[in-house]
Order: C-alpha cells, then sequence, then structure tokens
C-alpha cells in the first residue's frame, strides 16, 4: 500500500455539512449512496428512495439542495423527519435555539430546538424538532419564498441582491415566532 487515509467518522462528517451548510460534502455523500453517474440521476434515484419508502412526492435533482428543479413540500419534510426521529440524524442536527421576538436566541430557554436552516435569494428554510421539557416532541417544517423575486433576479445580482438581506431577517423572524408558538401551545 502506497498511501492510506481515513476520514473522521460518517455521523461527524455529516454534523460538519449540516453546521457549515457544505454542499460539495453532500453531492459527493448523494453520489456515493445512490452509485449513479450524475448528479440528476443521483437526484432520481434519491427521488425514488424517499416516494418508495416514505411516500414523499419530492423531486431531488441533486443533494444540496441548490438545483432550482428539487421541490419538496414542508409536509413530506416533516414525514421524513417523523420517520428519523429514531435514528442518527437528531444526533447530527444542529442546536438552532429558541428565539425571542427579535430572533435573538434566548440563552438557557428550557425548551431545545434542533434542526437545518437552508437559505437562498429570497428562500428561507427551517426544519427540525422541538424538545420542549414536556417531553412532547415537536417536528416541523417552515419555507418560506418569494420565487417571483428569485427567478427575476439577474445573474450579476444573485451575490448580494437588493432587499435580500432584509427579506431574509424577516423570513427567519417568522419562522422563529412559529417554533416559538407552536413550543408553547403543543409542547
Amino acid at each position: 500500500m502506497l498511501v492510506q487515509h481515513r476520514s473522521d467518522a460518517l455521523a461527524e462528517v455529516l454534523r460538519d455539512m449540516l453546521k457549515f451548510s457544505t454542499n460539495m460534502t453532500a453531492e459527493v455523500l448523494g453520489l456515493s449512496a445512490s452509485g449513479a453517474g450524475s448528479l440528476g440521476a443521483s437526484g432520481k434515484a434519491m427521488s425514488d428512495w424517499a416516494a418508495g419508502r416514505y411516500g414523499l412526492g419530492a423531486r431531488f435533482v441533486d443533494h444540496s439542495g441548490l438545483g432550482a428543479g428539487s421541490r419538496i413540500s414542508a409536509r413530506d419534510m416533516v414525514t421524513a423527519l417523523l420517520a428519523a426521529r429514531g435514528t442518527a440524524l437528531p444526533g447530527v442536527l444542529r442546536e438552532i435555539g429558541m428565539r425571542d421576538a427579535k430572533g435573538k436566541v434566548i440563552e438557557g430557554h428550557p425548551v431545545r430546538v434542533i434542526g437545518k436552516t437552508g437559505t437562498l435569494n429570497f428562500v428561507s428554510g427551517l426544519a427540525g424538532y422541538v424538545l420542549p421539557p414536556s417531553g412532547r416532541d415537536l417536528v416541523f417544517a417552515v419555507f418560506c419564498a418569494d420565487a417571483d423575486r428569485r427567478d427575476r433576479l439577474p445573474m450579476s445580482q444573485r451575490e448580494e441582491p437588493e432587499g435580500g438581506r432584509d427579506w431574509t431577517k424577516r423570513a427567519r423572524l417568522l419562522q422563529a415566532k412559529l417554533v416559538s408558538r407552536w413550543a408553547g401551545v403543543y409542547g
């Protein structure tokens, strides 16, 4: 043997991928899992697997979620998260935290929120688990999008579109308020 390199354990790779939104890692892991020869074929394999295993109507064109053709409903995301409750997934998600009315994390709050955020121009998502002290865990997914505004963006404005930062702040605040409300009412 000339060279050997061992990567971190898969759980650690996944945790870092989710924490830092490392899209390249998502694509490589998805391609490795499917064995397909292209992102499109691999995304279709994942779509077919999710439909067969969980009855999801999601359509994936890649594994990072960056492909404009990828679609998943909040209902399908919750179905997938419910199915994953007893797996390693909750352990690799990051702490999101409960937030106040201005969107700031409330330190020491008894309700834990773990999940994954996702942000593109005029698209913001938050999905995961609310873990209140009562033990009645909640699963949620909130997707906010202004697809028309996103589609109108010229390539020259895709990095920092005008109004994008304020739109994202409002979307994240809405998500935080919904999670707080659900935790208070159902948790």
